[in-house]
């Protein structure tokens, strides 16, 4: 039997969003979901394994290409864009290590290991895509952000204690955040 995009959809629905800690060394299809656990984006890897492809590029990848979570979370003290005349390089530094924390911490995937052609996945994955559109696969349709929620405020403060960062690094968060307030 092959399996179809509904049965991938369902699959993949039907699971709760898991840390990223917990990602396993295969690959297949995946979702992405947000700090209140949401699904966003639908994806696949046929060579990366899940862990390198999340975390290499969803994860710590850049803000301004399809990495969906370092893009979509880049608002607020998260902010940075490398090519922005105002960008400082510590600042932006210091704002993706505290994004790159935060995601890990508050936000999840799902995953469905499969061991199928490219061909044969590519075709699951626009299926999925298709038939999650445009309530789940909202953030499948550019590779700008499109997220429309402001930075967790109260969520990223944990994670600056967490991180014990000192006043210089708050205020370059601070110094991001009124770049992104001008924006």
């Amino acid at each position: 039997m092959t399996l179809t995009a509904h049965d991938a959809l369902d699959h993949l629905l039907s699971q709760p969003l898991r840390r990223f800690d917990d990602m396993p060394d295969a690959v297949g299809l995946y979702g992405l979901g947000d700090h209140e656990g949401k699904l966003h984006y639908f994806g696949m890897t046929d060579s990366d394994s899940f862990r390198d492809r999340i975390w290499s590029r969803h994860i710590t990848g850049s803000e301004e290409r399809s990495h969906k979570l370092a893009c979509n979370y880049s608002v607020g003290r998260l902010w940075h864009d490398r090519h922005h005349p105002s960008t400082n390089a510590r600042d932006g530094e210091i704002a993706r290590r505290v994004r790159q924390a935060f995601i890990r911490k508050h936000c999840g995937f799902v995953c469905l290991p499969l061991k199928p052609t490219k061909d044969e996945l590519r075709r699951l994955e626009k299926g999925v895509i298709a038939l999650a559109w445009p309530h789940i696969a909202d953030w499948n349709k550019t590779r700008k952000r499109v997220a429309t929620f402001e930075e967790p405020k109260e969520m990223v403060n944990e994670i600056i204690r967490e991180l014990g960062l000192g006043v210089s690094e708050i205020a370059a968060l601070e110094r991001q955040n009124a770049i992104y307030r001008r924006l």
